[in-house]
């Protein structure tokens, strides 16, 4: 009789490859919200298992409770940030159609000069830039007015979207922190790797989700708070500008730079050069250098070092370069929230590395 087992194992990984694609399609949709719970769980759950024995073992209990703290202490401020800032973007966009409406050929260029006076450039190139001015003035109403319906389109549209997206999410956590230990033991059990190359990969991503969530949400409370205490010293709305503060900190480089920036210039523009010096001394000595080079290192330190061996291995975190550039590229590709897929999908990819060469380290070449 024929022996069909090496044909039917080949058909069965086709049928497993097939299946794998299919479920991917089907829940392209929901990936980034599924992600983002992973991430989320993961992070927290060590908090979850301290959680469980207050809840009589009552796993549906405590997963109910985890997800309700993640939702009131970091989804739901940020949701607020983001309905608030469409509601002011709103209102400032009604203001600046209303202004724009009412300029003319002579009032954009007597508002330009005005402008122009305070630049080092001679009065017959400030001449001849009025005159470019005035000739293209209609062209450039009609383009801060299409910017400026942009703008309001895409904050409008990213809110919506991001309710949606934070229901999916609280909704997943939940399943996440109930059933995520059965789910990874079914993973390793399916999986055609050893059991510790599976431990490794998976200890590998619970790490990492830990040290990046816990980081960036650390110092985004710090540098949200700190502005937010500043703010309310200087009479601006203390809680609105601490939160878009803690939101954009989780972006590197620029970070918190989106939000003080425009409020020194805005001071600048009124007059007020003591608000604008404060605001602009927090923002580049204390939240910029004290905040973001000082603590943030520390902070990352301490808890790669609580972890033992598999904090140790997160050499990622501490990867400036690498870390920079899998964050923007998170943020290309998925907006927002790729501020926290971006490194973890660059981390994964080295683990992966990792595992491929201490499973082949004695046919690779090392000389």
């Amino acid at each position: 009789m024929r022996d069909n087992r090496p044909y039917e194992e080949g058909f069965l990984i086709i049928l497993l490859l097939l299946a794998l694609a299919g479920l991917i399609w089907l829940f392209t949709p929901f990936l980034e919200a599924l992600f983002f719970a992973m991430i989320l769980a993961t992070a927290s759950y060590r908090l979850y298992l301290k959680l469980l024995p207050h809840c009589n073992d009552s796993e549906t209990l405590a997963a109910s409770v985890m997800s309700a703290i993640i939702f009131v202490g970091v989804i739901a401020p940020v949701t607020y940030l983001l309905i608030e800032v469409s509601m002011q973007f709103g209102q400032l966009y009604s203001e600046a159609q209303a202004w724009i409406k009412a300029q003319d050929a002579e009032s954009l260029a007597s508002l330009n000069q005005s402008l122009l006076a305070y630049l080092p450039i001679s009065e017959a190139t400030q001449a001849g830039a009025l005159e470019q001015i005035k000739a293209n003035s209609a062209k450039i109403i009609s383009f801060v007015q299409k910017t400026t319906v942009f703008l309001l389109e895409g904050i409008v549209g990213t809110t919506s979207s991001f309710v949606a997206f934070i229901g999916l999410s609280i909704f997943s956590l939940f399943f996440f922190y109930r059933d995520g230990d059965t789910i990874a033991k079914h993973l390793a059990i399916l999986s055609p790797l050893e059991n510790r190359y599976d431990r490794m990969i998976m200890q590998r991503f619970a790490s990492l989700s830990t040290v990046l969530t816990l980081s960036v949400v650390g110092i985004a409370i710090l540098q949200g708070v700190s502005f937010a205490l500043v703010a309310w010293i200087l009479g601006l709305p203390g809680l609105f500008v601490g939160m878009a503060i803690a939101v954009t900190s989780f972006i590197p480089i620029v970070g918190a730079a989106l939000v003080w920036i425009p409020i020194v210039i805005y001071a600048l523009i009124q007059g007020d050069y003591v608000m604008a010096g404060v605001i602009g001394f927090w923002g580049v000595v204390i939240t910029g250098f004290v905040i973001d080079n000082i603590i943030r290192p520390i902070m990352i330190t301490k808890l790669t070092n609580g972890m033992g061996q598999a904090g140790q291995d997160l050499s990622i975190a501490n990867h400036t370069l690498l870390t920079v550039l899998s964050t923007f590229a998170g943020l290309i590709h998925f907006g927002v929230i790729g501020l926290f897929f971006g490194p973890v999908i660059a981390a994964m990819a080295i683990t992966i590395f990792d595992v491929y060469e201490h499973k082949n380290s004695n046919v690779l070449d090392r000389t």
